[in-house]
């Protein structure tokens, strides 16, 4: 293996030389390769919502676009009253101006809902009316004592206009759920009506309709702002467009904050500019032209993906240092610029690219996901990766030859700086008190490991947010008082034509109505379900003098069917809401506190069981946004089963051909995968579950980890090659690498922790694991690993006696 070594390392010094001689024209190159990739970030988008975790194909995504396109969206923008004085005359006044702004400014608008247009049925003779609550305000307390019992009079209002104790009043605002057609294909073939063949990134409110939305109804809101009357904004979608809002917070604090750390340490390992300004040129250089290449092929900046840019700077430095650490200490001594960059270039060459690899195959093994968002951030970080691999191999020697570099004072021969006098000590310790290193760090993996048991599955968007966001107070609030803001929607197909009209059919769901919010699982009730049944009871009560013991399902289909006609020729459109033309499928719509997407699995459960016993012969489908997130969890399990397998396999294969020996290989990645076990000791510690952003860490880190492994590795080798002594060859390595190592793993680790100045909690997360297992990998390097390498051969050399 160590020809093929040898032959990497001269390909690396050939072309390095080659960059030296023609350094204009590579310079030249890598420029317009750049502004190329910038041209095209314009093009950027953002995409945040709950389909973006989904393939197109995906059947959960499938049947809820279904959904969809027949009833239209199910969940909405809510808008939450509290009245200090209650429904009097001046509220329902204030309440019917809003209403009626957010009719007129809301764009994509399909329906606006509250009480001033709730759904009032009542007959005069043989005409069924349907008209407005709040048609006309009352102008006297009379008429507002009229309007509070026509309001108890409607099970509709309850929990989803009004709250059980009154004290909440909410204007539910429905975007359309399909974008209309341009108008050149909306009027292109009039003879048979064309299908709408667009594809579903194209056919729905993408982030940009839905933040469009958002904004002009905070707008209106901020107009209306009263001492007396407190609005609170929730809903799934408002959940969405703040997460979008928040992700653009927090790149712009982190990125700046990640560069700025980095120039920090630069400055501090080098001392002069060369060694800041090379590497931040390498890292801006190969991030802006990953991001050009991300918005050409169309991937979004997504939850996840949001933090690439950071993590490229993190780690786009650390190519950077390894070679211009040994280009500082070759050019000391010799003077030489361009001598010192080939040599280093073709001496750090090989490690470079391996460490590259290793973290391009960790990040890769994202591509096999479930999830969607991530299988898109396991194609672009790699890309990104090698980028910053290219850009440091090819504009950093070009910059190195082009622009003055100060060459540095030597260290002088008989004064050893402290970490070497540490390494030193490090040296001493784990070669000769290796089963001590080694018990020791067993120890300490197996606590972890006991706390790691305690780890479970999760995924809740609301607490990616800070408790005191708006937008999880106001979700909260609306959880606590009314009992729910999330939709779970349950389809019941009859199998036939007015199956759905069915009297049997039709009670059921009268009674699943009334039975569905006592149904309780790990703690999760429904606030409120709601299906034609209560239009039926409604316009049975009003053709029947109004009396409150008519609000029932007639036991006579043809019935009805004749009261379903008076409904339609009443003008009203609500039964479109709630079956299809034909009433062969009707829809049970329930509303679910926001909570942890593991409990609705089990509900989701017991609820399609029940549904099945009390609704036999029909076929129940469930969808919403409460079984996506359901299937999300199932998607998540699985993506980090196949990505931890894929990177733990191809990075093991990486690592036999890099150092050559498969039982060393073995052995390291041993001491690699203990700092996962340490991240997830602390995941079980701090009570952090895994989720959308916290599961992406394992394969994220040991495509890291392996990196300083690699280089500690790769030293050793030529050491031990030429000493033949353990001590030296560790303490060698350490002095030739070790301070890179430290300087390299302290910018990954302040990088990675500056996520825990974001916004978002998921990014605090984050931020603190993957710090923390960049310390942890560091400390396995320095102790751990040469603690493993001193047994092994120690156990070599007495076996090799012993024969």
């Amino acid at each position: 293996m160590t020809w093929v070594h040898n032959r990497f390392e001269n390909w690396f010094r050939e072309t390095t030389t080659l960059i030296c001689r023609k350094k204009y024209h590579f310079l030249t190159l890598m420029l317009g390769l750049t502004i190329a990739m910038v041209a095209q970030l314009p093009k950027t988008t953002i995409d945040t919502r709950d389909e973006g975790f989904f393939y197109e194909d995906d059947q959960a995504l499938v049947t809820y676009n279904d959904f969809r396109d027949r009833f239209g969206s199910d969940d909405a923008f809510i808008i939450t009253l509290r009245p200090q004085n209650g429904l009097n005359r001046d509220f329902l006044y204030f309440l019917k101006q809003l209403h009626h702004e957010l009719e007129d400014k809301t764009p994509y608008l399909d329906e606006i809902s509250s009480l001033v247009n709730a759904r009032l049925v009542r007959a005069e003779d043989d005409t069924l009316i349907v008209e407005d609550l709040l048609d006309e305000i009352p102008k006297d307390d009379a008429g507002i004592e009229e309007i509070k019992g026509l309001i108890d009079r409607y099970p509709m209002y309850d929990k989803l206009l009004i709250s059980e104790d009154r004290s909440l009043i909410s204007i539910m605002i429905r975007a359309k759920a399909v974008k209309e057609l341009p108008e050149n294909e909306l009027f292109s073939g009039f003879e048979d009506e064309p299908a709408d063949d667009r594809k579903d990134i194209d056919k729905y409110l993408s982030n940009k309709e839905s933040n469009e939305i958002t904004g002009a109804i905070k707008e209106v809101l901020s107009r209306y702002q009263r001492d007396d009357i407190e609005i609170f904004f929730a809903g799934t979608p408002a959940v969405i467009a703040e997460l979008q809002a928040s992700i653009e917070q927090d790149l712009k604090t982190l990125v700046p904050l990640a560069a700025l750390l980095a120039t920090l340490f630069l400055t501090l390992l080098f001392r002069r500019v060369s060694g800041v300004l090379f590497p931040m040129i390498v890292v801006l250089f190969s991030l802006l032209s990953t991001l050009g290449i991300m918005a050409m092929v169309g991937l979004p900046i997504t939850m996840l993906t949001q933090m690439l840019p950071s993590f490229l700077v993190i780690v786009g430095v650390g190519d950077s240092v390894h070679i211009m650490t040994i280009f500082y200490r070759i050019y000391r001594k010799t003077g030489d610029k361009e001598g010192a960059i080939i040599d280093a270039v073709g001496f750090a060459g090989l490690p470079v690219l391996m460490t590259s690899l290793t973290t391009a195959c960790g990040l890769m093994s994202f591509t096999l996901a479930d999830v969607a968002s991530v299988a898109q951030l396991g194609y672009i970080a790699p890309v990104g990766v090698m980028l910053a691999l290219v850009y440091t191999v090819i504009l950093l020697p070009a910059l190195i030859c082009i622009l003055p570099v100060k060459q540095g004072r030597p260290v002088p021969e008989h004064k050893l700086p402290v970490s070497d006098r540490i390494f030193s000590w490090i040296a001493h310790i784990t070669t000769r008190r290796p089963f001590l290193v080694a018990g020791i760090s067993m120890i300490m993996v197996m606590i972890a490991l006991t706390s790691a048991m305690s780890v479970r599955f999760s995924h809740n968007t609301l607490s990616w947010f800070p408790r005191e966001s708006d937008v999880s107070v106001s979700t909260r609030l609306m959880d606590s008082v009314n009992g729910g803001s999330l939709m779970l929607e349950a389809l019941i197909d009859t199998g036939r034509d007015n199956g759905i009209l069915e009297p049997a059919t039709l009670k059921a769901l009268a009674e699943a109505s009334d039975e569905i919010p006592e149904i309780e699982v790990l703690g999760l009730k429904a606030a409120k379900a709601w299906s034609l049944a209560d239009v039926v009871s409604e316009t049975n009560r009003a053709l029947h003098e109004d009396r409150d013991e008519a609000y029932t399902i007639p036991d006579d289909r043809r019935l009805i069917a004749q009261e379903m006609i008076l409904f339609e020729a009443s003008g009203s459109d609500d039964l479109e809401k709630f079956t299809d033309m034909s009433y062969r499928v009707g829809r049970l719509s329930i509303m679910a506190p926001f909570l942890d997407a593991i409990i609705y699995t089990e509900y989701n459960n017991v609820l399609r069981d029940y549904l099945a016993d009390k609704l036999p012969g029909a076929t129940i489908t469930l969808t919403g946004k409460i079984p996506l997130f359901v299937q999300l969890i199932k998607n998540v399990i699985s993506s980090m089963a196949k990505s931890y397998v894929f990177a733990l396999v191809v990075i093991t294969i990486l690592m036999i051909f890099m150092v050559g020996r498969v039982w060393i290989s073995l052995m390291s990645m041993v001491a690699n995968v203990v700092p996962i076990i340490g991240v997830m000791g602390i995941m079980g510690l701090k009570g952090i579950p895994l989720d959308m952003s916290t599961m992406l860490i394992g394969s994220l880190v040991l495509g890291l980890v392996v990196d300083d492994t690699i280089h500690f590795l790769h030293h050793f080798r030529k050491a031990h090659e030429q000493s033949g002594e353990m001590e030296t060859a560790v303490r060698m390595t350490l002095f030739s690498t070790g301070r890179a190592l430290v300087i390299t793993s302290m910018v990954l680790c302040a990088g990675f922790f500056t996520y825990m100045f974001a916004y978002l909690e998921s990014n605090f997360r984050y931020g603190l694991l993957t710090g923390c297992a960049v310390i942890f990998a560091l400390a396995a390097d320095f102790f751990l690993v040469p603690a493993l390498l001193s047994i092994v051969y120690r156990f070599k050399k007495t076996k090799g006696v012993a024969k």
